[in-house]
């Protein structure tokens, strides 16, 4: 009888120490708020990852998010693009949108320097694909890097 009690207890304190390496584990580092500026009317639909670029040395890692937004009201769509909390330093945000096919409808960031988010930007596009981009520069270990990506033939409809 001992020898299961210890079976037990070595079985129990095992599964103990378990939980315990479990919840210690960090959890990666959350995005910026998810911010509708875009207006009451609009619901959120998709948000689409901004990749550094191939030559940084944090290449193809999600460094931010373009968060496409619509509104059956109006028939438009919203983007705006905002950086993952982890990226030091982010600077020049910029976010661009348009219908597939027919060239950028408005873009913001482009003439500014932010750091929170760039957008709210807007196409009436019921019935239409769109295009989207976004993108910035941010510090990777103290070197200045580049994220920015790039999406068409979305919500279509």
């Amino acid at each position: 009888m001992p020898a299961l009690r210890k079976t037990v207890l070595t079985t129990t304190s095992l599964a103990m120490l378990a939980g315990v390496a479990l919840t210690a584990t960090a959890a990666p580092a959350a995005a910026t708020p998810r911010t509708n500026a875009c207006g009451s009317s609009y619901a959120f639909l998709k948000s689409y990852p901004i990749k550094a670029l191939y030559w940084t040395g944090d290449a193809g890692k999600t460094k931010g998010y373009i968060d496409i937004f619509y509104s059956g009201a109006t028939g438009k769509n919203c983007a705006i693009a905002r950086p993952s909390d982890g990226v030091h330093k982010p600077r020049g945000i910029k976010v661009k949108i348009g219908k597939s096919g027919s060239g950028w409808a408005q873009t913001d960031g482009f003439q500014s320097n932010y750091a929170k988010y760039a957008g709210p930007v807007y196409v009436t596009a019921r019935h239409s694909c769109i295009q989207f981009e976004g993108g910035f520069t941010y510090n990777a270990s103290w070197d200045p890097s580049s994220a920015w990506s790039k999406y068409s033939g979305k919500h279509c409809g």
